[in-house]
């Protein structure tokens, strides 16, 4: 009888496993939010990958621009291979794909694409 409880108690450890590695991460994606507003942009560490939605309302010159929705405004760095095509204009509202870009005096997000 012993011998059968640990035979069923392994053959049930895997299943167990995966139940828990796909409840933790359930947990991570429902703690993690689909789109990240700028300010919560600026608090992430360096390298987070995020999503971002709102305007472009401004280009500094050498691939920067300036973004802004409803919580701030954030500097992008856009190489011209980004932009995917899409010509944007100033109330065009974008999604905007890369990672945080944390300098020494501020945040900006390095894009890896946009979508119009």
């Amino acid at each position: 009888m012993k011998k059968i409880s640990v035979m069923a108690l392994i053959a049930l450890l895997p299943i167990c496993s995966s139940f828990a590695a796909n409840g933790r991460n359930m947990n991570n994606m429902n703690t993690q939010p689909a789109v990240w507003s700028v300010t919560e942009v600026v608090s992430l560490p360096d390298d987070t990958p995020v999503v971002m939605r709102g305007r472009i309302t401004k280009n500094m010159g050498d691939n920067i621009f300036v973004f802004e929705d409803a919580s701030g405004t954030i500097m992008l760095e856009i190489d011209e291979e980004s932009w995917n095509g899409n010509t944007v204009r100033v109330d065009d509202i974008v999604t905007v794909y890369g990672s945080v870009d944390k300098e020494t005096n501020y945040t900006e997000v390095d894009v890896d694409s946009i979508v119009k």
